[in-house]
């Protein structure tokens, strides 16, 4: 589900369209930190180059998946 986030919040910021590696290569440098460190989990976990496990990182993901869909909002009008 964050790399579907990070791919609309590139859609929608760019109106073009990306993978969603590639949509993550181009949010992480836009994200704190703490984020850009989980969105890079989830693209290497995408890849197959990290083994997906978040147990213990409920709060973590928690607050990327809010600050994904705050990014978005503002640039889609319903």
């Amino acid at each position: 589900m964050i790399l579907t986030l990070a791919k609309m919040w590139y859609n929608a910021s760019t109106t073009k369209f990306s993978s969603k590696n590639g949509a993550a290569d181009w949010a992480i440098p836009q994200l704190p930190e703490v984020h850009a460190g989980l969105l890079d989990q989830a693209r290497k976990a995408y890849l197959g180059e990290f083994v997906d496990n978040w147990v213990g990182k409920e709060k973590e993901l928690a607050s990327l998946d809010d600050h994904l869909k705050r990014s978005i909002e503002p640039l889609i009008s319903i």
